[in-house]
């Protein structure tokens, strides 16, 4: 009892310091008085050094590992490491008593080394660079992060050369930064908490715990209604929140959510109730207006957000960056929040832990368009785009040729005319370590050679080679007899005759569907005619036709299904279970020309 009595009246001293502070060093006046305008980063997880210009908004877009991730732990690793050694007054502060820390082993924050006590060893290190408001003087405040000598320490160098400018930075009471790394799990029930208790979570990176917590200080501060007002600018309706909290009875703390002009009592939901998106969006701006922040880390917040509201998102941030003097720093995906930023806001386009210099922000929207950037690949030699969403047939061929599999990389793309995809891939080839040949997979769709010619052109200009093979789709080559037979272990001739009732049972869709893409190859590479007749191709009168005339994605599972049903197949097996060797064989000739191309420009 003693023990929870002294932690209640530490709360009540911590809370009543920074409501004290709000009026003369709040962060409104703090971030007034100086501009962050970079941060250097040296020798943390992904990067070895990086230095991002800031905006009002920051974007950092980039594949998988690319880095983005780690510029938002590293700063809000050592505003951590800083504050807490500032509260301390101790250069050497314990692992445990670390606010925030990405891993359990700090030492292991290193790039590609653990850190160590020497100075000549390996550190990592965060530089903030700014300056004060009323002057163009540059300013730097610098922290150093090493392992201390004794087991589970850290060791915090901090150094500056304007002063104020480290204070603001490393003040204990402050959240100089608030990290959301995502939306993580809110509790379905959430005890009543003070604000010392929320403002240890919040600065753990841990703050969807107190949620609750969270709007129900917003409420007691009467900001409630700048809150609803955030909220309600991005999803374009009125929203009201309701705080049902009364400490005499109450042991949970309830929030409620309603949309309307004029919401009744029955309109109001809890918020176990609320969507993904809803839940991301209230975090963000109830962080904001609860601890006011100097810097707001947000990582993928368009991950649960619909595309119609990413846009209002980012107009909503740029608008919070100007109200409350708050940098906002987001990793994301999304080309709807890149596409409709303002000229304030910087685009950042991360590779491998490093800043590609002056990417244009038209390709970087392309690329997301494209879904192409999130799969990028450093360590590819030749990457295959296809339009194909599943990539398996594709995939299980390539791994059928041991002596490319691993030098190969396949990345599903979205699609856009034939111009914009070439020169979109051909920048993001130049612009990878390695500047990977590329091929473009594309299913031939019963195109004559000189169709296929003619949209080819603005790859092979571009020196970008197309493989599109034989058949319709990558489908057909796995309703081929032989491929077949091989799957199910049965005769060619059993197979055969299994294939030809499917195929004459289902003649007419099928060949609706071939007459349905050669209408639209005739529209659109022959409108002043010269293709060939579809009957021509395809007489009506022939209820047998090859295999080159078959709609691969429509024969498929007509065929898996009657094999299922004559017992030929089992049932958690598919004709793609195995890779196609007909395939395999026309994607290793295709790779054997690039490396003949390549042995002839050495």
């Amino acid at each position: 009892m003693v023990d929870k009595k002294i932690d209640r009246e530490k709360e009540n001293l911590i809370e009543k310091d920074v409501e004290n502070s709000d009026e003369g060093l709040g962060l409104e006046v703090n971030s007034a008085r100086f501009q962050i305008s970079a941060i250097r980063i040296k020798n943390f997880k992904k990067i070895f050094d990086t230095r991002i210009e800031l905006g009002s908004i920051t974007y950092l877009v980039g594949g998988n590992n690319s880095g983005k991730s780690s510029v938002l732990q590293a700063i809000h690793t050592a505003v951590s490491c800083a504050q807490v050694s500032q509260e301390f007054k101790q250069k050497v502060i314990a692992e445990a008593s670390l606010r925030y820390s990405p891993i359990a082993d700090f030492a292991l924050l290193g790039h590609n080394s653990r850190y160590t006590n020497s100075k000549a060893g390996s550190r990592g290190n965060v530089e903030f660079e700014g300056s004060p408001s009323n002057s163009t003087e540059s300013v730097t405040y610098s922290i150093e992060m090493y392992k201390g000598k004794n087991h589970n320490n850290v060791g915090v160098e901090r150094s500056g050369h304007f002063n104020g400018f480290g204070q603001i930075i490393c003040d204990p009471k402050k959240l100089f930064s608030v990290y959301v790394p995502g939306l993580s799990g809110v509790p379905h029930r959430e005890e009543m908490s003070g604000y010392a208790a929320v403002f240890r979570k919040a600065a753990s990176g841990d703050a969807n715990l107190v949620f609750r917590n969270i709007i129900r200080l917003l409420d007691e501060r009467n900001k409630l209604g700048e809150l609803e007002r955030l909220v309600s600018e991005v999803l374009k309706s009125d929203i009201h929140f309701q705080v049902d909290f009364n400490s005499e009875r109450d042991l949970y703390v309830e929030v409620k959510l309603a949309a309307g002009e004029n919401p009744v009592a029955d309109d109001f939901r809890p918020v176990d109730l609320w969507g993904t998106g809803l839940l991301q969006i209230t975090q963000i701006f109830a962080y904001v207006l609860l601890f006011k922040p100097a810097l707001l880390l947000v990582d993928e917040p368009d991950s649960h957000i619909h595309p119609s509201r990413q846009k209002n998102l980012g107009l909503a941030l740029e608008r919070v960056s100007k109200e409350f003097h708050c940098k906002v720093i987001i990793s994301t995906h999304s080309r709807h929040l890149v596409t409709s930023a303002s000229e304030s806001v910087k685009v950042v386009w991360m590779k491998d832990g490093r800043i590609v210099p002056e990417s244009e922000r038209e390709l970087v929207a392309i690329l997301m368009d494209l879904g192409a950037l999130d799969q990028l690949d450093p360590t590819a030699k030749i990457i295959i785009y296809t339009e194909d969403k599943d990539t398996t047939i594709l995939e299980k061929a390539l791994d059928s040729l041991p002596s490319w599999k691993d030098s190969v990389k396949i990345v599903s793309y979205n699609g856009l005319n034939n111009s914009t995809i070439a020169a979109a891939f051909k920048s993001m080839a130049d612009l990878m370590p390695l500047s990977p040949h590329v091929i473009v997979h594309r299913d031939r769709d019963f195109m004559t050679s000189e169709e296929l010619e003619r949209w080819s052109a603005p790859f092979s200009e571009r020196g970008i080679v197309v493989f599109c093979p034989k058949l319709c789709d990558t489908e057909s080559y796995c309703v081929i007899d032989s491929h077949v037979a091989a799957v199910t272990n049965k005769s060619l001739s059993d197979v055969k005759l299994i294939k030809d009732k499917v195929i004459s049972d289902n003649v007419k869709d099928l060949r609706k569907s071939f007459v349905e893409k050669r209408r639209y190859a005739n529209g659109k590479y022959n409108r002043d005619g010269g293709s060939p007749r579809t009957d021509d191709l395809w007489p009506p009168a022939d209820e047998h036709p090859s295999d080159y005339l078959l709609f691969g994605k429509l024969v498929k599972p007509m065929l898996e299904k009657e094999l299922g049903r004559v017992g030929y197949l089992n049932k958690n097996v598919f004709l793609n279970s195995q890779p196609s060797e007909e395939l395999a064989k026309e994607l290793e000739q295709e790779l054997n020309k690039l490396n003949i191309m390549q042995e002839e420009i050495r």
